[in-house]
């Protein structure tokens, strides 16, 4: 398998097609600045993503505009971002569901520290005449410090009649009962707190592709995971 994502320059847009089958690509990782990809489905397509936006100082930003462009086509979304510093992470997500019998699936969770700021914005369309489209959107978020922020949009524009689409997003802090009982248990405040932090990530990271998915990527895929894991891990 070769990498959907060849390496282009700051803020170049990549167009992807995928035909009928079963396609996974390996994550996706966002350290700085913009990337931007739109993404073709046709009839029978199946496509799994797996995206990390990482911000310190500066802003890292990611765009996906997936088209669903034939019936029976399926598209699944796993993505985080995290923000800290005075950085500024985004995940921005546009869902076009243009066929009947069409499928989403998103989960974006989001954090952010320090004085960063994190922003989930997505929109999921249907068009006329695309019934029995199934979607789901869910943003879920942590906002760590008082002086950090998280901005969450989601959006339905829907123009059938006979469809299932939902969507909800959610900002919370750590858990404080939580952290409490695990003080009670001689666990420190510290690795509490991380422990906390890594399970909010590990639903998205372990989703991610293994080696057994990835063939020939193995590398670039664990690498990814490491970095995420470790970035989650210092905050």
């Amino acid at each position: 398998m070769t990498s959907l994502f060849p390496d282009l320059k700051e803020g170049a847009a990549e167009k992807l097609s995928f035909p009928a089958g079963e396609h996974i690509g390996e994550p996706l990782l966002v350290e700085s600045g913009s990337r931007s990809v739109r993404i073709s489905l046709s009839e029978g397509a199946r496509l799994h993503l797996c995206t990390f936006v990482l911000s310190g100082e500066g802003s890292a930003q990611l765009s996906l505009e997936v088209e669903l462009a034939g019936p029976r086509a399926s598209f699944e979304l796993d993505g985080l971002f995290v923000a800290s510093g005075r950085g500024s992470a985004s995940i921005d997500v546009n869902v076009r569901h243009l066929h009947p019998d069409t499928v989403s699936r998103q989960l974006v969770k989001g954090i952010a520290t320090d004085e960063a700021t994190g922003t989930f914005s997505g929109m999921v369309y249907v068009a006329p005449g695309a019934q029995r489209t199934d979607a789901v959107q869910q943003n879920r978020n942590l906002q760590l410090t008082d002086a950090a922020h998280i901005f969450t949009r989601p959006g339905l524009e829907i123009y059938a009649d006979d469809v299932k689409c939902s969507h909800g997003a959610t900002v919370g802090q750590l858990d404080a009962e939580a952290l409490y009982y695990m003080r009670q248990r001689g666990i420190s405040e510290e690795a509490a707190r991380r422990m906390q932090l890594q399970g909010f990530a590990a639903e998205i990271i372990d989703r991610c592709p293994t080696e057994a998915s990835v063939a020939g990527l193995a590398g670039a895929a664990e690498s990814v995971r490491k970095t995420v894991s470790d970035r989650v891990l210092a905050l």
